[in-house]
């Protein structure tokens, strides 16, 4: 049985890997992270103000929600990325997130890999003779 029918035939669905859709969903999650700590490295925030400063920082192509932005700013503090403190924003009691100096440096890490992911994709592109369009990609 080869691979794809053996997964089939565990109940798996297989992704269409031809849809732009599975493409974007896996870029924006792949993404989120990374713009957590892009829009951190900018200032600090409380976590409502970072999916709001991520979606315009990326004009809508990164719009992470609050369920999802959370658990990230938890591992980021968890693992010693972030620090955070309780302040009166809007006269609300707010947990605030600022990036660490370790925090400063995966960011660097990260826009450096990016950076060198990005540089293959435009590669790619290009030995394939240009043939994706951006307006079929944005859909």
């Amino acid at each position: 049985m080869t691979n794809a029918k053996s997964e089939a035939a565990a109940g798996r669905r297989i992704p269409d890997y031809s849809d732009p859709s599975y493409w974007r969903g896996t870029i924006k999650m792949s993404l989120s992270k990374f713009f957590v700590l892009s829009v951190l490295h900018r200032k600090p925030m409380h976590g409502y103000e970072v999916v709001q400063a991520v979606e315009k920082s990326t004009n809508g192509c990164c719009s992470p929600s609050e369920g999802t932005v959370y658990p990230v700013l938890n591992e980021f503090e968890a693992g010693g990325y972030l620090s955070s403190s309780n302040e009166v924003v809007q006269g609300r009691s707010r947990k605030v997130y600022a990036l660490t100096e370790k925090g400063r440096d995966a960011f660097q890490v990260a826009v450096d890999a990016w950076l060198e992911a990005t540089a293959c994709i435009v590669e790619s592109r290009r030995m394939a003779g240009g043939s994706v369009k951006r307006e079929e990609w944005e859909g």
